[in-house]
């Protein structure tokens, strides 16, 4: 498993690609959709959300654990990690079609599960929120149900990125990613100029998935894959689940703390606001998040090597990832940060936007809130290399905690959209923001002059 500068080119390229589906798309639909459909487009991407929390941490301990099995483990443990000599390129294919049956079981009951509650819900969600919609509801009913079903079959095929990312595959995955983006921008912008309105980003992203995970089976199971399983003795799913579970149950309460601080401010606003304010929040917080996206980006392609490095107790290599994606992760918010405040409104007064971002004093404290967010996710992912899950308490508790602060701001202080700034903000910033950088600096014996030195003689590995 090696990691180098085309696997960064192709990750970066990939980012791009889901930018350039946002900046190329987000002016047609700014322009073409008025202000309270880009508002439900906006709830409309929370529920995608969902299945984070009904992932409850599985996809997250299934991709570590591919990863040690393309590292040479030959034995998954509940906790802690087998070290492997760092020479051993040896595939347990028993293994390794445990974990993928596992993968498909699990995901094909959740998604299941999902499709049944989505249609359950939908019509008193949904319905309470179309009160205040003064446009054609019909559309946006086929629009709802179609894009819950997308979602649903994401989910059952969620599994194909944690083998593609555990084998390595970061080069060939970025590249389905492009291409998949592409038809994504290509379908969206010729339905929406065709006048099929919010359906059009539904049925943009819908081609888009179905090539992404075709291609992605064909390029996993390869004849090395299918030959290596063909004649693999898996392990009871049970089994694997009763490895599995502890930790992924640890980090799915971390994603229910993620899901309140994020995703449910989401869809608790259109309860207090406006659906042209809930727009402005929705567009601000997709831009912050891309920026976000794109600050990672280095690190995530270098995260199963990362792996690959903790089983093989190479800590100086853990040490200086960790580091140089520290580095990027401020880099990235620098420039881009500048570049939004200074050009956002701007280009979208150029456009004749009918949505705008939100005023320069939110921006920044989004921007500042989101860099403090990223550079505490690269500690924690650094962290559960260890497979362990330390912080899985206090995520969760701060999740429940930004949401009471959001209810107090939003009755009693009528703070509006400042309040879903400085709920989740203010909460992170008081506890996880800081101690899980720390925590991984102290694990990692990480000195100030470890930062000098890599700034020094930075380069892109």
């Amino acid at each position: 498993m090696n990691t180098g500068r085309k696997d960064i080119f192709w990750n970066y390229l990939a980012t791009f690609m889901r930018i350039a589906s946002g900046i190329i798309i987000l002016p047609l639909v700014l322009r073409l959709l008025p202000s309270q459909e880009v508002g439900l487009w906006s709830i409309f991407l929370t529920v995608s959300s969902l299945t984070a929390l009904m992932d409850f941490g599985f996809s997250n301990s299934f991709s570590r654990n591919v990863a040690y099995v393309f590292s040479g483990v030959d034995e998954l443990k509940v906790h802690g990690y087998k070290i492997v000599e760092s020479k051993n390129e040896h595939i347990n294919f028993s293994l390794l079609k445990s974990v993928i049956k596992a993968m498909r079981t699990y995901y094909g009951l959740m998604s299941l599960l999902f499709l049944i509650l989505f249609y359950l819900v939908s019509p008193y969600y949904l319905g309470t929120i179309l009160e205040k919609y003064s446009g054609e509801k019909t559309e946006i009913w086929i629009a709802w149900f179609t894009y819950g079903t997308l979602v649903a079959y994401e989910f059952y095929t969620y599994y194909y990125n944690s083998l593609m990312t555990g084998r390595g595959l970061i080069k060939k995955n970025m590249q389905i990613i492009v291409f998949s983006q592409s038809l994504r921008i290509i379908a969206t912008l010729v339905l929406l100029l065709s006048g099929f309105g919010i359906i059009s980003l539904v049925l943009g992203i819908l081609i888009s998935d179905v090539v992404n995970r075709v291609l992605s089976y064909k390029v996993f199971f390869d004849k090395e894959i299918r030959d290596g399983i063909k004649g693999a003795i898996a392990m009871p799913v049970k089994d694997v689940m009763k490895i599995m579970t502890p930790n992924a149950f640890k980090i799915g309460l971390t994603t229910l703390g993620y899901f309140a601080l994020n995703q449910a401010i989401t869809m608790i606003s259109p309860f207090y606001l406006s659906l042209a304010e809930v727009a402005e929040y929705g567009i601000s917080k997709q831009v912050i998040s891309l920026i976000m996206s794109l600050g990672g980006t280095w690190f995530g392609t270098f995260y199963p090597q990362l792996t690959q490095y903790r089983v093989r107790n190479d800590i100086e290599s853990v040490k200086r990832l960790y580091i140089k994606g520290l580095l990027v992760v401020l880099f990235v918010f620098i420039v881009t940060g500048v570049g939004l405040l200074l050009l956002g409104n701007p280009l979208l007064h150029l456009i004749h936007s009918k949505t705008f971002l939100l005023g320069t004093g939110y921006l920044m404290l989004m921007l500042v809130f989101g860099f403090l967010d990223s550079c505490q996710s690269i500690s924690t992912s650094t962290l559960l290399t260890k497979n362990e899950v330390p912080f899985f308490k206090s995520v969760l508790i701060s999740g429940l905690v930004s949401l009471v602060v959001l209810m107090i701001m939003l009755r009693y202080f009528h703070l509006g959209v400042l309040a879903m700034i400085l709920a989740p903000g203010i909460t992170m910033t008081a506890y996880q923001n800081w101690k899980w950088p720390l925590e991984t600096i102290k694990e990692s014996n990480i000195k100030i002059k470890d930062f000098i030195s890599i700034i020094k003689k930075f380069s892109i590995k």
